[in-house]
């Protein structure tokens, strides 16, 4: 079985946005002394992406329930993450 280019491309860009929100959150927290949960949960996102490219890559078809279920986490999750920013700066403006 070929895998599609594209699933190399998506899988190495999920887990590379993983590792820089990583960095971004000790980046924030080395400098700002702050924990900013929107970027555990941007990484979360990512990470739910990344294992998903990662199973298909690995011959499972792209149709199967748990791909799907793991793509809408992945959408839940930078849902969560986004309020989670916003709820941060608002806080911070008060």
């Amino acid at each position: 079985m070929s895998v599609p280019a594209m699933h190399y491309i998506g899988c190495g860009f999920d887990w590379f946005f993983v590792l820089l929100c990583i960095g971004g959150y000790f980046y924030i927290l080395r400098k700002t002394g702050k924990k900013w949960a929107f970027w555990l949960i941007f990484a979360a996102g990512w990470t739910v992406f990344g294992i998903s490219y990662s199973l298909m890559i690995n011959g499972i078809p792209a149709g199967e329930w748990y791909i799907t279920l793991l793509r809408i986490t992945g959408y839940v999750l930078f849902t969560v993450a986004i309020f989670s920013l916003i709820a941060k700066i608002r806080k911070s403006e008060q």
